[in-house]
């Protein structure tokens, strides 16, 4: 079944062509399946969350695991993103979150948020992996003067209600720590918070996984699931894996192709990075852009940025509604003109990379974790763009389900369970094109 962009978008063989992938080395790491093969637990889609939940299954439970990914190690998602550790994994108010969920759950899900903010850094630690680890805080910052009193009202809750270390600087103070700029009238600052270069994070942890125990499979890409006599039978490159149990860590590249009872869940939402290339010390002082923390302008069609180790400067936006790779050129081609209005002391600034990624928003706007019914089939998914403080943490607790006799896990239920299907699926973009439209003129 075809995806719900343009097929450019889903050619998993050919590789992406990020910064991040100037950084390190992709290839021949990993085979391709080519012979068929037995495993207990089989872990489909090798980003975040396949890779730390296989890690955890072998290493902590001695569980015979085998990943599978459709491009390379390090071609999804997961090694796409812009690198931000930021809270939360929601595309909703607090205020909305009280009043559907209560005050004790919501606290419970910030307090599982900033969990899985400690457990990515902690993987870093643990396995000492050299992933240009930068900042120890995260930046909100206000694009014009109207919205400087929300992320004051958004830096008190965050204090009050769930314990969250915040700071707030007027713009003048901002000027002076963070950044000079047309969409700059305040900030506030939280903790935890950094970035990191994401695909060398995946790699990192791929080759722990590896080191436990787990049989990788890169460019081997599921093309039928077939349940029979209680296992599931996988085909992949014409050839078969036989497990016992399957894990969903997909996100947003899930195809509706596999399974019915995960179809129509996913809006994928195309995100796009450009980057400059390294920027003289005047040109980074004509703005005094003197902090590594990453940003988010919080317009309602967030801008997000920061200046990566080498002085490059990377600025991410929501993509096109197309997914071609034409329509990607002349998205990178708009964001850099929305860069240079924001940033006009660059104007001349030229840029180096621009490519893009899908995130996975759901109708219930938080992440979900859980078992399928009637099946040995586990799945997590819609991390709202919030992976990197996500994923890792959520294929941590899918391994713990899997291996436990309970249907649920003890995290909040913000996370448990499946969203509702999109009502008629076909229109997904039409929904996000309008979200888009609507939002896109609140900014203006």
């Amino acid at each position: 079944m075809a995806g719900l962009y343009h097929p450019d978008i889903y050619k998993f063989e050919k590789p992406i062509n990020s910064y991040w992938e100037t950084t390190a080395d992709t290839k021949n790491q990993y085979n391709k399946l080519k012979e068929d093969i037995h495993t207990n637990i089989l872990v489909i889609g090798g980003g975040y969350t396949g890779i730390s939940c296989a890690l955890s299954l072998s290493k902590k439970y001695n569980e015979e695991v085998v990943i599978v990914e459709a491009g390379h190690i390090g071609w999804g998602s997961s090694a796409r993103n812009a690198g931000f550790c930021c809270i939360p994994p929601a595309k909703m108010s607090v205020s909305k979150m009280f009043k559907k969920y209560g005050k004790e759950e919501t606290k419970k899900f910030f307090q599982n948020t900033i969990e899985g903010s400690n457990f990515t850094k902690d993987l870093i630690s643990e396995y000492n992996i050299d992933c240009d680890l930068t900042g120890n805080c995260n930046y909100e910052v206000a694009p014009h003067p109207d919205y400087f009193q929300s992320i004051k009202k958004e830096a008190d809750v965050y204090k009050k209600e769930f314990g969250i270390e915040t700071e707030i600087y007027s713009q003048s103070e901002f000027n002076e720590i963070g950044h000079t700029g047309e969409e700059q009238f305040g900030a506030f600052s939280y903790k935890p918070g950094f970035a990191i270069n994401p695909l060398k994070f995946l790699l990192g942890l791929a080759k722990e996984a590896k080191k436990s125990g787990v049989k990788i499979y890169q460019k081997s890409k599921v093309s039928k699931i077939e349940k029979k006599n209680g296992k599931y039978n996988i085909i992949i490159n014409e050839n078969k894996i036989t497990s016992n149990k399957i894990v969903m860590a997909t996100n947003g590249f899930y195809r509706d192709d596999l399974f019915p009872k995960l179809n129509n869940r996913i809006l994928p939402v195309i995100s796009n990075i450009i980057i400059t290339k390294p920027l003289t010390n005047d040109q980074i002082m004509a703005h005094n852009f003197v902090t590594h923390n990453p940003i988010l302008n919080n317009r309602n069609l967030l801008f997000y940025y920061r200046l990566l180790k080498d002085n490059r400067f990377l600025f991410g936006a929501r993509g096109d509604l197309v997914g071609s790779e034409e329509s990607s050129l002349i998205k990178s081609k708009k964001m850099e003109q929305q860069m240079k209005k924001v940033f006009p002391e660059w104007n001349n600034v030229e840029i180096d990379y621009h490519w893009r990624g899908l995130v996975a928003v759901t109708t219930k706007f938080t992440p979900s974790i859980g078992k399928l019914d009637d099946d040995e089939i586990y799945y997590s998914f819609g991390y709202q763009a919030n992976g990197v403080n996500t994923a890792p943490w959520s294929g941590s607790k899918l391994a713990n389900l899997i291996v436990s006799n309970s249907k649920e896990l003890n995290i909040s239920k913000f996370y448990q369970g499946l969203p509702k299907k999109f009502p008629f699926p076909k229109l997904r973009l039409f929904y996000l094109k309008m979200y888009l439209a609507y939002h896109s003129l609140r900014d203006k």
